[in-house]
């Protein structure tokens, strides 16, 4: 743990070296319902804070279904609503529908286990928004691999990799000259095609431990640096011009808690 704490301080510093990195926090509170051996319901809580840790980014309510198949598959299904939060005004956005279907592989590796979960997701964008610069429901495939000690009782550490791809982000063609408008914004002649543009847009590492303090109650601390690359457009609302399109990279740390309790 003291290797693991002094990692995690020494990223932390030298993210500071990086222009567009942000850091930010997450915290979860969610409860695992055992229906019988095998079929488990869970519902999760989480709060999002972005900003450098100056803002809270949103609120996430969550509820799962999984069945896992002996110890070497597990399927999934579930729904989160997305609650984003404008601190400024301290109001809430339009919500977002995620839905989500999951397919986890397991392979034991004497005290170590391998797995990898594949999660097809849909997000339903609500409320008024440019239809040419987002998805109203962005299709997603989320790959992670994760490796996990499990050789001591209680504390089972793990490091992970999660690559995320846009199935269908906003696309387009340009034509003509580069012009300006009578407000002094340039831009080019634009036809949307639809949504067709597939990319990654997201590497992410995840280190942390699970702690398990008793069969009903476990604590996870973990931190994700996330890399990320997403393709901006920014069009007039009819969609004929386009101002600006490229790919804008970040980098984002985000210390994170996350709490268990199992019935």
């Amino acid at each position: 743990m003291k290797r693991l704490t002094l990692l995690v301080a020494l990223l932390l510093a030298g993210a500071t070296a990086f222009a567009q990195t942000e850091t930010g926090a997450r915290a979860s509170v969610s409860a695992d319902y055992k229906i019988r051996k095998g079929l488990h319901l869970g519902v999760e809580e989480e709060m999002r804070i972005d900003n450098n840790f100056g803002s809270v980014n949103s609120f996430r309510t969550g509820v799962q279904l999984s069945y896992k198949y002996r110890k070497a598959v597990k399927l999934g299904v579930g729904y989160t609503l997305i609650n984003p939060f404008k601190a400024a005004e301290k109001v809430y956005n339009p919500p977002r529908h995620r839905f989500y279907a999951d397919l986890t592989g397991y392979l034991p590796l004497g005290d170590f286990q391998l797995s990898l979960k594949e999660r097809l997701q849909y997000t339903f964008r609500t409320g008024e928004f440019n239809v040419y610069q987002n998805t109203p429901g962005a299709l997603a495939l989320k790959s992670k691999l994760t490796l996990k000690y499990k050789g001591w009782r209680t504390v089972e550490p793990y490091a992970a990799f999660e690559l995320r791809t846009a199935l269908n982000d906003p696309w387009g063609t340009t034509s003509g000259a580069r012009q300006t408008s009578s407000s002094g914004r340039t831009y080019y002649d634009y036809t949307p095609t639809g949504y067709s543009h597939i990319y990654n847009n997201r590497y992410r590492a995840d280190i942390g431990a699970e702690i398990q303090f008793d069969k009903r109650h476990s604590l996870t601390p973990y931190l994700l640096i996330d890399s990320c690359s997403d393709y901006e457009i920014d069009t007039n609302k009819e969609g004929t011009r386009l101002f600006s399109a490229a790919y804008v990279a970040s980098l984002k740390l985000s210390l994170c808690l996350s709490y268990t309790y199992n019935f």
